[in-house]
């Protein structure tokens, strides 16, 4: 009778240890605490957005996080509440428009269907406008603020007061 359980208990072991890489996410999701609301699947639409408006350029623009991340982060520090109240209303508003049963993703339309639909909205009025020009203006700053930007197009020097040996006044 021992042997037996000893048994089961083993196939038991065995087999839940086989199914947790396929029911774990290797991917953690982000939590941010006055944006806690939003899920993963939300700050990947986020993250598209961003993208649309401004695209990533890591390798002439390299920069320490992803426009995605810069975006929430700075959107979670920098707003006061009712600006964050106004961000999630619009972000709600926006799914709406793409597909009242929020069954249908971003990534179904074409590129061409993208990029109109990404244009009606803007000309639009109301929460999902101030929504889109919330991500635009971070998404800029994040482009701004990248090292290839600020030391090739800006001629910015991180360190200040260079030394110029021997210099004739």
């Amino acid at each position: 009778m021992n042997r037996r359980n000893a048994l089961r208990n083993m196939g038991l072991l065995t087999g839940g240890l086989t199914l947790i890489p396929y029911s774990c996410s290797l991917t953690p999701e982000l939590v941010f605490k006055r944006l806690a609301n939003v899920k993963k699947e939300q700050q990947d639409l986020i993250g598209w957005i961003c993208n649309c408006i401004l695209p990533e350029d890591l390798e002439n623009f390299p920069t320490p996080e992803s426009r995605q991340l810069f975006v929430l982060t700075q959107i979670n520090d920098c707003e006061n509440t009712a600006i964050i109240l106004h961000f999630l209303e619009g972000l709600d508003s926006f799914q709406l428009a793409l597909s009242t049963s929020k069954e249908m993703k971003i990534d179904r339309l074409t590129p061409e269907e993208q990029f109109v639909f990404l244009n009606l909205q803007f000309e639009k009025k109301g929460v999902i406008k101030i929504f889109l020009e919330m991500l635009k203006n971070y998404s800029l700053l994040h482009f701004e603020t990248s090292e290839g930007y600020m030391k090739n197009y800006l001629a910015f020097e991180f360190m200040p007061g260079r030394y110029l040996g021997n210099v004739t006044v």
